[in-house]
């Protein structure tokens, strides 16, 4: 089995997480989490935040920032605005 550099193991993570990583990759990611000192933090760190993303499930919250985004943008640009809005 070849052993992982933190860049490779890095890049795994993400397809390890939703479950699209080959097993034998798989293995290595595991591997190398076990045996590394920088990598678990790093990896534990974001599979709490996606968890916590995953559990707000707050799309009234997204939908307020559409419209108000969407507002902003029919508004005509104002004296202090620092950049012109293109039509």
């Amino acid at each position: 089995m070849t052993q992982l550099s933190c860049p490779m193991a890095r890049s795994m993570v993400s397809d390890y997480i939703d479950g699209d990583l080959p097993r034998d990759q798989a293995r290595s990611l595991e591997d190398h989490l076990q045996t590394c000192q920088f990598c678990p933090p790093l990896y534990a760190s974001l599979v709490e935040t996606l968890t916590e993303l995953k559990a707000l499930d707050d799309v009234g919250g997204v939908d307020q920032l559409v419209r108000r985004v969407l507002a902003a943008l029919a508004e005509p640009p104002g004296p202090d605005d620092p950049l012109p809005r293109r039509a």
